[in-house]
């Protein structure tokens, strides 16, 4: 019994010089840290050579470009005359052309809307309203039809309301992002 009695008393011992090592080993380290400053955070600067610049709009460029090139394609595909020419079949009942054509829209929209990243603000915000606008102008073709009204009447409203227009709302984007292509090449 006496035996297991002094391991007992050595494991605490033992214990204790460990414990009080760690203690003041870390109490050392608090210390030390207490005392030292913080070092300020080092902010990167960008290079500023031209040859940074010059890389970036190096592969920059062709992005720009595809991106206005997409956004003419857009605007063309969104035109009234052409949108109601590709949408529109023999069949369709007004509702169902108009409902095709807000798709056909909104579907164009979507598949286009990262353009945004690399053309001018000037430039999406037209493009955004000449969409709107067409929307606009097809809603108030449809909702001046009847309900037994045929596709063809509507075509008719559509290119009625777009005739009074002095510019569609898509070429006046075009001609803004064809200028913009002018000034970037």
């Amino acid at each position: 019994m006496k035996m297991n009695t002094d391991i007992l008393l050595a494991i605490v011992v033992i214990l204790f010089v460990v414990l009080g090592a760690v203690y003041f080993y870390f109490s050392g380290k608090l210390k030390e840290m207490k005392t030292q400053k913080p070092e300020p955070i080092r902010v990167p600067v960008p290079a500023k050579t031209g040859e940074n610049v010059d890389e970036k709009q190096k592969h920059l460029f062709p992005l720009k470009l595809q991106a206005y090139e997409r956004i003419v394609l857009f605007m063309e595909r969104i035109e009234p005359s052409s949108l109601v020419m590709r949408t529109k079949t023999n069949e369709m009942t007004s509702a169902q052309l108009h409902g095709a054509l807000l798709l056909n829209i909104r579907e164009e929209y979507e598949h286009n809307v990262a353009q945004q990243i690399y053309i001018s603000e000037n430039a999406w915000n037209l493009v955004k309203q000449a969409k709107e606008e067409t929307i606009r102008i097809v809603n108030m073709a449809a909702n001046s039809m009847e309900a037994t009204a045929t596709a063809n009447e509507l075509t008719r409203d559509i290119f009625e309301k777009m005739m009074v227009l002095p510019q569609s709302p898509s070429q006046i984007a075009l001609d803004y992002v064809k200028q913009e292509i002018k000034e970037i090449l």
